[in-house]
């Protein structure tokens, strides 16, 4: 019997370990994103993998003082919002980016773990910027996966 709920706990850690990992790859849904309102923009976020040994504290990401999702290393979301000005910002560490959102723009906020010494169990502290580059943003994107925004602005994303 204990062997029996050993194997069951075992297999449970597998499958919460892998959910992490079963989003589409930017590359595979970027043509399937669906069209915005014409008065609207979308905000990505995108974080590129941690290097190896890294923990990421995987911070929740606020735009305009309201929650839409969490930064995790090696994925992305976005959200749509009406054109006008925006602060993102981490609930953890009171830096925040300010931009304005034009109707039909695209804006890409990069997370990055900095701050990491050489020791495999660092911890890094979440760094966020403004990437102006549409193709750079979107090159960095191609490997990552679709982590969605927070449940109420989630969107199925499909290859």
């Amino acid at each position: 019997m204990k062997n029996w709920i050993k194997s069951g706990m075992a297999a449970l850690g597998v499958a919460v370990l892998l959910s992490g990992c079963g989003g589409p790859r930017y590359k595979d849904v970027a043509n399937s994103v669906p069209v915005m309102a014409p008065d609207a923009g979308r905000i990505y976020f995108y974080q590129p993998p941690a290097p190896a040994g890294v923990v990421s504290n995987q911070p929740y990401l606020r735009v305009n003082g309201v929650k839409v999702g969490r930064s995790k290393p090696g994925s992305f979301f976005y959200v749509n919002r009406p054109a006008g000005n925006y602060e993102v910002d981490t609930l953890r560490d009171g830096e925040a980016l300010s931009f304005t959102l034009a109707p039909g723009q695209t804006r890409y906020v990069r997370m990055s773990i900095e701050g990491v010494s050489g020791n495999s169990s660092s911890v890094g502290r979440q760094e966020m910027r403004l990437e102006e580059s549409e193709a750079a943003a979107r090159q960095e994107m191609e490997p990552l996966r679709y982590w969605g925004a927070g449940s109420r602005e989630r969107v199925k994303l499909s290859p």
